[in-house]
């Protein structure tokens, strides 16, 4: 049985500035340092940060007076960074850039006169904080099911900006699919740069795999759009949290297992499975 270690793995640069600055922050005032729901979605980042004195709360109210409250990496709707400022806390932003440029780019749109559409998943904390900063008209379509299932109203304009983990061939779909129906489409959604790259590294992955194995959590919306290109290209794809994830059995059958990662599972994740790959490779013969 051949491995083979995707090229594009770890950390992206927002999650990798988010800890850094949470790091920075547990250093500066010592625990507890308090953020904004997950910091990033991956188990074992965030129980790290939780043995080093870390404290995840749900809303920015009932902390002490002159706590630290971190934004997550997702970012937060303006309402709720309006009310995290209006408290006696030290307020620190670890807003992805990435994702601070489309909620800036969905409210210029807005102001601008367009009615915003956004692809991305309902519920997803990234979703959440763009939506809160789009102050006119705004739909939420998340697959090409609601693009064509969408009525634009007579003489409106709209725009089109995207979560920045969404599969990017999707939203190439559901892109073609509404400018065939609204004329002068203000087209802006893509995904970032780092989501572009490393979809891309696993589709090349997935080419030459029958089994691709994707580390991190089942919570995080650009580590399940990897198992999504995997499938799409004929492989199998399995998320796997860590190496004790890796047996024998999930593996049998394979010739060829491809090992990548969400953006938000550490290198050190994607050793250990790999290495777990690669130990049962040799021991078991019969693959």
């Amino acid at each position: 049985m051949e491995v083979k270690l995707c090229r594009i793995t770890g950390f992206c640069s927002g999650v990798r500035a988010a800890l850094e600055l949470t790091d920075d922050m547990l250093k500066k005032h010592g625990p507890p340092v308090f953020i904004l729901h997950d910091l990033v979605h991956n188990e074992s980042v965030v129980n790290d940060l939780l043995m080093r004195g870390a404290k995840i709360v749900d809303e920015p109210e009932g902390l002490p007076p002159g706590a630290t409250l971190i934004f997550s990496a997702h970012g937060v709707s303006e309402a709720v960074e309006a009310r995290a400022r209006a408290l006696p806390l030290n307020i620190v932003d670890a807003t992805c850039p990435l994702v601070r440029q489309v909620q800036k780019r969905g409210a210029a749109l807005s102001e601008a006169g367009h009615a915003v559409l956004l692809f991305g998943k309902a519920g997803h904390r990234e979703v959440e904080g763009i939506l809160g900063r789009i102050p006119g008209e705004k739909h939420l379509l998340t697959n090409p099911e609601d693009a064509r299932a969408f009525e634009p109203a007579p003489g409106r304009t709209y725009a089109c900006i995207s979560q920045t983990t969404m599969n990017s061939d999707v939203i190439a779909e559901m892109t073609a699919i509404l400018r065939g129906k609204i004329p002068g489409l203000v087209e802006s959604a893509s995904v970032c740069h780092a989501t572009l790259t490393r979809q891309n590294a696993v589709r090349e992955l997935a080419a030459a795999c029958d089994l691709v194995l994707v580390a991190g959590s089942a919570h995080s919306s650009n580590t399940l759009r990897l198992c999504e290109i995997v499938h799409n290209q004929g492989a199998r794809a399995e998320l796997v949290s860590g190496p004790e994830a890796v047996t024998p059995e999930l593996l049998r059958g394979a010739k060829c297992v491809g090992v990548t990662s969400g953006a938000s599972a550490p290198d050190t994740l994607v050793r250990g499975i790999y290495d777990a790959v690669q130990r049962i490779a040799e021991s078991e013969k019969a693959f």
